[in-house]
């Protein structure tokens, strides 16, 4: 049986994922299942711009973060 105290918060799961999601965008468009996805954590309050981007750093965009940004606004899917 699982703790509260053990629980990974819910918000940064979902933030960790949406990062994840940005990373796959990055190398090659999302599937149809990842793009649902994509709108349905895009909507949901819980998930915010700046947890994003701390599980971007997390998950080891850190050094090469403008770039990145740079590489996703310009290709405007």
């Amino acid at each position: 049986m699982t703790t509260v105290g053990n629980r990974v918060d819910t918000a940064w799961r979902k933030s960790r994922l949406a990062a994840r999601l940005l990373i796959r965008r990055e190398s090659r468009p999302l599937r149809p299942r990842e793009r649902t996805l994509a709108l349905r954590l895009s909507q949901d309050s819980e998930v915010t711009n700046r947890l994003i981007q701390q599980a971007l750093y997390f998950l080891g965009i850190g050094p090469r973060k403008d770039a990145f940004d740079r590489q996703l606004v310009d290709r405007g899917d």
